[in-house]
């Protein structure tokens, strides 16, 4: 109760023992605090944590565990240029391979993947429509292109990181037009060899696409 001594009779309201009794009850009993904490907790998408966001991912029809190693996992290997790899007792082999392998996504990640899901069970599969859900989920330059009949590509101008690509080739997040043949271009401008104008890279400086 927000105004308890409203609901006091007057007779009683200048009884010391019983203002006492009614003021700790109604500290056991007022429900404000677990109300705020459902809201923010549970009800509120952008702020549920753990058993919130597993009510959000069965709402929309995605799970925590995704069915692949993680993306992230550090593995044993050969020497590379990046430190993609390390020596012997440092790290175990990867994972990638095995039939059974998942990863539990963290609430950060789940939130994420939460919101594209329910965008994409919402999303008309037209161009327009695709393209103002890629621009919500992705900060970087993408784009959807209607490229002949019945066929389409998703173009993204930047390298995706191991999250997106299992969002885009694993899971198959992307909203897929009825019918239509759907390739996918990872293009990243600044590392591309092209034209001058276009954003793209001069010679010894970017690859051809």
């Amino acid at each position: 109760m927000i105004n308890v001594y409203e609901t006091l009779m007057s007779q009683y309201a200048n009884s010391p023992v019983l203002l006492k009794m009614i003021e700790g009850l109604n500290e056991c009993i007022d429900p404000s605090k677990n109300i705020d904490d459902f809201y923010r907790i549970v009800w509120n998408v952008h702020t549920a944590k753990g058993f919130g966001l597993d009510l959000w991912g069965r709402i929309v029809g995605i799970n925590r565990n995704i069915g692949t190693s993680s993306p992230e996992a550090e593995a044993f290997g050969f020497k590379s240029k990046k430190p993609s790899f390390y020596p012997f007792n440092q790290r175990p082999f990867s994972g990638a391979g095995t039939k059974f392998a998942s990863f539990k996504l963290s609430d950060e990640q789940y939130r994420r993947l939460i919101l594209i899901k329910a965008a994409a069970n919402l999303t008309l599969a037209t161009a327009p429509n695709i393209n103002k859900f890629l621009k919500m989920i992705f900060n970087d330059r993408c784009y959807f292109l209607i490229t002949g009949h019945m066929t389409a590509r998703y173009v993204f101008e930047f390298k995706l990181s191991p999250l997106e690509r299992i969002i885009v080739f694993k899971l198959n997040l992307l909203p897929r037009p009825s019918g239509v043949l759907v390739e996918y271009l990872e293009s990243p401008i600044g590392k591309i060899f092209g034209f001058s104008g276009t954003g793209f890279q001069p010679f010894n400086q970017g690859v051809f696409a």
